[in-house]
């Protein structure tokens, strides 16, 4: 037996129902549709979520959650990462030199994690009460 010689299954492809071919065939007149209504017609059938005119459960279940615009384009930074980067000049150009905030970040807050820092200086990035107290004893400048 080669390759070449192998028949194919005949059974593999089952042939359609072929419907609307006359009296004889079991699916004519109505090919299996029934009588009228929306069903039996072509192109009938109702769009998905469609309840028959009674408030789709889309509608009558209660919304919540709110997705702010505002924090696509915010990240939160520790400090601790900016103390290993070793950076001194960090602002959010150069956080995304160093691949640590997205392109698409406009806004950057660091918070505190650590409780030793650098000296560091940062321009353009926001920092909690806590972290700006402690780069300022650590000798950096914090601009906002």
């Amino acid at each position: 037996m080669k390759l070449n010689e192998l028949k194919p299954n005949p059974n593999r492809v089952k042939a359609s129902k072929r419907i609307g071919r006359g009296p004889g065939s079991g699916f004519g007149k109505t090919s299996g549709k029934g009588h009228k209504g929306l069903k039996s017609r072509s192109g009938g059938r109702v769009r998905i979520g469609f309840e028959g005119g009674q408030m789709p459960l889309q509608k009558r279940v209660p919304k919540f959650g709110f997705s702010s615009r505002k924090n696509r384009f915010t990240e939160q930074i520790r400090l601790s990462t900016l103390v290993n980067s070793g950076i001194t000049e960090i602002s959010i150009s150069s956080l995304i030199e160093a691949d640590l905030i997205k392109n698409s970040t406009k806004q950057v807050k660091v918070f505190l994690d650590t409780d030793n820092c650098t000296k560091m200086n940062l321009k353009g990035i926001r920092t909690t009460g806590s972290v700006k107290k402690l780069i300022e004893e650590s000798g950096g400048t914090v601009e906002a």
